[in-house]
């Protein structure tokens, strides 16, 4: 089972927007996705369990849009953490099915210019979805995977908060996965996406109603397999969409961000495994943009 587990981190990214062109209020909630991470389609045996525990530590310090830098000391800190079950069950000798459960929680802190938001702490969105994998060939062990995600609105919201863990709206998410394998020591992880988002008939202290158009993203994971304990990754990502309208007035906020991930994972022993993620953004079009961002994730499997 070694290199086979290695399973996404929830990112939950905050395209809170600047005083200048939002007059309601500065919630603009997560913007809910599931960031993978490398190995996160390989095929895991079925008949076993599998639970892991994330944290992920995230800085901001600077606010874009269209492009441009806005001037002024934006500063937002995220400390999320993440738990998540997955339970394969074998369908046949070449297909899995992956059944996930991801709960987050955490907290968000304003500072700088945007203090007067304050912070927020609690719950996150539960995330329900069954990842379907296809191994294409026994000997490459090259897999292609379905994978639907709906989140269910559970996550801490209040209307009057500027900052919530939670979107107050349904959403869902479709991934398909490819992993091409070259020999024994390199494999490469690439994964498409696409997020539909319900409304949320309460984002702003009068009731607005927020919608939020489809949001697009690609990643990549490059690997190295140093050894079966221990494997080393380079990834790009990319997402854009999802702007914004409050009570059908556009908020001309479209997302476009390029964003670097490098990695370590290793298994301690042969039933549990660290990872250690650094990343930041490359380019932002609209929203924060991530000068830093650690991730470590301990997965068990019993």
């Amino acid at each position: 089972m070694k290199n086979l587990i290695s399973l996404p981190a929830k990112r939950l990214r905050f395209t809170v927007s600047t005083l200048s062109f939002v007059t309601v209020s500065l919630i603009a909630p997560a913007t809910q996705a599931l960031e993978t991470g490398p190995g996160d389609f390989e095929v895991i045996p079925g008949g076993i369990n599998v639970a892991m525990i994330y944290y992920q530590h995230a800085e901001r310090d600077s606010l874009y849009t269209q492009g441009n830098k806005v001037p002024g000391n934006y500063k937002l800190t995220t400390d999320i953490g993440i738990f998540r079950y997955i339970r394969p069950v074998q369908l046949s000798p070449s297909v899995t099915l992956d059944l996930n459960v991801i709960q987050p929680f955490g907290h968000i802190d304003s500072k700088g210019s945007l203090s007067t938001l304050g912070n927020a702490s609690g719950m996150g969105d539960l995330t329900l979805g069954p990842v379907v994998k296809f191994l294409l060939d026994p000997v490459t062990r090259d897999v292609f995977s379905i994978a639907p995600f709906i989140v269910i609105p559970t996550g801490k919201y209040d209307r009057d908060d500027s900052l919530n863990l939670g979107d107050n709206r349904w959403s869902g998410i479709l991934q398909l996965a490819y992993v091409k394998h070259f020999g024994t020591r390199w494999a490469l992880d690439t994964v498409g996406d696409v997020t539909l988002y319900g409304p949320n008939d309460e984002a702003a202290v009068t009731g607005g109603k927020l919608k939020q158009d489809p949001r697009y993203e690609v990643q990549t994971h490059l690997r190295y397999i140093l050894s079966p304990s221990t494997t080393f990754s380079a990834g790009l990502g990319h997402y854009e969409g999802g702007e914004t309208e409050l009570n059908n007035v556009s908020r001309d906020d479209k997302l476009k961000t390029t964003y670097s991930r490098m990695s370590v994972t290793h298994f301690v022993d042969k039933t549990s495994q660290l990872q250690l993620m650094l990343g930041k953004d490359l380019n932002v079009e609209n929203g924060f943009k991530e000068n830093m961002r650690i991730n470590l994730r301990i997965a068990k499997i019993f």
